[in-house]
């Protein structure tokens, strides 16, 4: 599956959708979001953070309501696992 840089949460979500197993969004959706800091998280640093643009990765962070004054990868990845698991729940799988 080609990467692309999401700007909304919308596309990050798809993207993870799309990436993810059914096993996989389960676990996510019923577990702690810091276990998954070096499965999808390691995942989102390295497709959508590490080797980026700074105005895109600040432009990803805003819609996740994250300012990213000082760059944290890690504080990014996790908001976003966090987020992704909340629209799992509403989702209902």
């Amino acid at each position: 599956m080609e990467t692309k840089l999401p700007h909304t949460k919308n596309e990050a979500f798809a993207q993870l959708d799309a990436m993810l197993s059914e096993e996989d969004r389960n676990a996510i959706m019923n577990g702690n979001p810091f276990e998954f800091h070096f499965s999808p998280g390691l995942w989102i640093r390295n497709n959508w953070i590490y080797e980026q643009d700074e105005e895109d990765v600040k432009r990803l962070a805003k819609a996740f309501r994250t300012e990213m004054l000082f760059f944290e990868a890690d504080d990014l990845s996790m908001k976003i696992i966090e987020y992704y698991q909340r629209y799992l729940k509403r989702k209902g799988l």
